[in-house]
């Protein structure tokens, strides 16, 4: 009767601490589904470059940018510490002088880290990079101009995780993020302008703040 009640207590310990390792948020082969909304604020550089007679002429301007995105992430754990994950980012872009939000898209891979893995809620800290595009419209004075930049880009960021029950719960990231863009393709009033003698890149530095609705899946 002893040896049977030391038994039976024994196992409710084991079950008590091996539990939540068991149905921790993250570990080898959980499937991770997040769709939330993200704002940033970001600081930009302007440098353009024209070429005349061989000899470049280049000018810098700074200003500020605003971006509302919606991040669409999929990723599956690796191991208990460790997933790995791609996003989708389609968005706004939108400048100081910009009277229209302009589209922008990020695509990239993101690597998580679960600093604190428990049951129902997680710590993490992320890596992200990949491409970008953004298309930037204008309209002044009866002329249209269309500016399409792609690049790639770098982040990093800090979050948090709660969930409500095994599969559905709230995160929310902080991400610090630089693109670098470079002018690919400008049309002015429909027509596309050759860029033989004419350089352009912006780069943009700043973080943004989301909130995702998270799934999961073991």
């Amino acid at each position: 009767m002893y040896n049977a009640r030391n038994a039976s207590l024994a196992i409710l310990l084991v079950l008590f601490i091996t539990g939540p390792i068991v149905a921790q948020v993250n570990k080898a082969g959980t499937i991770h589904l997040g769709v939330g909304l993200a704002a940033g604020a970001h600081a930009t550089e302007y440098r353009e470059t024209v070429r005349v007679l061989g000899v470049s002429f280049t000018n810098k301007s700074t200003d500020g940018a605003a971006t509302v995105t919606l991040p669409l992430e999929f990723g599956i754990g690796l191991a208990k510490p460790v997933s790995l994950g791609i996003y989708l980012e389609p968005g706004s872009y939108l400048d100081s002088s910009a009277t229209e939000s302009n589209g922008l898209a990020m695509l990239g891979l993101q690597p998580r880290l679960y600093l604190v893995n428990g049951d129902r809620f997680a710590w993490l800290a992320s890596l992200r990079f990949g491409g970008s595009a953004l298309v930037i419209d204008r309209s002044e004075e009866g002329t249209t101009t269309t500016a399409r930049y792609r690049g790639g880009h770098l982040g990093i960021g800090t979050g948090i995780a709660a969930y409500f029950g095994d599969h559905i719960g709230l995160q929310v990231h902080l991400n610090y993020l630089a693109n670098n863009f470079t002018l690919k393709e400008y049309d002015i009033n429909g027509a596309n302008v050759p860029l033989d003698n004419f350089d352009a890149e912006l780069l943009t530095r700043g973080i943004a703040l989301q909130a995702s609705l998270a799934f999961k899946f073991k």
